[in-house]
């Protein structure tokens, strides 16, 4: 996100009383302990407001303001009876915003699955991080299913304050095509030679120098926040679409004497009139591919179900003794892929891969019993087929397989709403001729 100049709030050991907690209306001088005093029944729309919405042109704080967070200020349950709680040894810095986050964490009981303080940036990659935890808490009963519906339906409360906390529009960003314009303008002409004769590579050159310069211009803008986070709005799509340019479009006739036509208007501006045919066009374009992906996908989701209908998995802690597996480097990236299947030790013995030993497996050689090499006759035994699908309570697991087609066909639907162009520069003597002659 938009690093922007942040104040740090330090607590003043001022008295917080229940009548002050009720009020929900902290001060500059007792913010730093009344978040420290209060609790997540506490914190209404009321409090969300007073401390992050901006009266007479200022907030009291910032949701990425720096807070010091003396010994002793934060305590939490280290397990699920609620039996016993650490507190804080050390002072340390987080901020107002990621403060007020963790004490929802705190009082559902979930700060103990994340060390007791979830310290990072909530982007995508944050959020995914914190919904896979609680689904693994899930699976394995650290949690129970209601008080993980209380906090998915808190977490949709809070979907109201986006707007305060971080908006996806402000008046600079929408002022911004101005200045964009300007620059556009130097480089239509740079670029004219190859934008005439349809080049997609010129008008991506153009769009990239032209979204750095908008990058630049809107750095310290609480509007990219959004899009750069993750949560919403992609930068080299919608942004690009709608403040700098539609660039190139393929044109639908395969006999056209260019195979691409350059459109340099955005569609806050509005798009030039000689243009409109075109990007008209490569919305049905668009509209027609995505049908004939749906079709597809949906016919291969029907033949999997078909072919796999009777694969099931066989009876609990049953056994085919294959002494056959998959090799696999496990990393961060790919380890979520194999969670709760059975890992060979060197000694022979089985070990299920869970959320509580996954880190002391992540970049080391793992071998995998895996269900395609299951020596059971009528069915997945349980070792092959890992635990997920008991946990689950999932017997006829061939039906699941017809999510891989059903994904595949998401992701090109999800295409149809990206409507850029982009060139890839490749060797062809190592795309055609990919081993050397010796």
């Amino acid at each position: 996100m938009a690093i922007r100049q942040s104040k740090t709030w330090v607590s003043t050991g001022v008295e917080i009383t229940a009548q002050d907690i009720a009020s929900g209306n902290p001060t500059a001088e007792n913010l730093p302990d009344f978040l420290f005093a209060v609790h997540k029944d506490d914190i209404n729309y009321n409090v969300i407001m007073n401390i992050f919405g901006e009266f007479d042109g200022k907030p009291l704080a910032q949701a990425y303001d720096l807070l010091e967070v003396p010994v002793g200020k934060w305590s939490y349950y280290t397990d699920m009876e609620r039996k016993n709680y650490k507190s804080n040894k050390n002072k340390f810095v987080t901020t107002v915003g990621l403060f007020v986050f963790n004490i929802f964490l705190r009082d559902f009981n979930f700060s103990r699955l994340f060390n007791g303080y979830f310290n990072e940036m909530i982007d995508s990659d944050g959020s995914g991080f914190i919904e896979q935890t609680l689904s693994y808490a899930l699976l394995e009963d650290d949690i129970d299913t209601i008080t993980f519906k209380e906090w998915e339906d808190t977490m949709q409360w809070f979907m109201p304050f986006e707007t305060i906390l971080s908006p996806s529009h402000t008046e600079t960003m929408l002022a911004c095509t101005k200045k964009i314009d300007a620059k556009k303008k130097e480089l239509i002409r740079k670029y004219k030679a190859e934008l005439d004769v349809g080049s997609p590579s010129a008008a991506e050159k153009m769009e990239k120098e032209l979204l750095d310069y908008a990058a630049e211009l809107l750095k310290d803008d609480p509007s990219m926040d959004s899009i750069l986070s993750g949560a919403s709005g992609d930068w080299k799509n919608n942004f690009k679409n709608m403040f700098v340019m539609k660039g190139a479009i393929r044109n639908p006739d395969p006999n056209a004497k260019q195979s691409y036509n350059i459109v340099t208007g955005n569609y806050l501006d509005g798009i030039d009139a000689k243009d409109y045919p075109l990007v008209a066009g490569s919305a049905i374009y668009g509209a027609y591919s995505r049908g004939k992906k749906t079709e597809n996908g949906g016919y291969y989701e029907k033949l999997f179900i078909s072919a796999f209908q009777t694969v099931k998995i066989g009876p609990k802690n049953s056994d085919c003794g294959t002494k056959n597996h998959i090799t696999v480097f496990l990393t961060k990236r790919n380890i979520n892929d194999y969670m709760y299947n059975y890992m060979m030790k060197p000694n022979g013995t089985l070990e299920l891969l869970t959320s509580k030993n996954k880190d002391k497996f992540i970049n080391k050689v793992v071998n995998f019993r895996f269900s395609s090499m299951c020596k059971s006759k009528n069915y997945i035994c349980n070792k092959c087929a890992g635990e997920l699908f008991y946990m689950l309570g999932e017997e006829y697991v061939g039906l699941v397989i017809s999510q891989i087609p059903d994904r595949l066909k998401l992701i090109s639907m999800k295409a149809f709403h990206d409507s850029t162009v982009q060139t890839t520069k490749f060797d062809a003597a190592k795309a055609f001729y990919p081993f050397d002659e010796d």
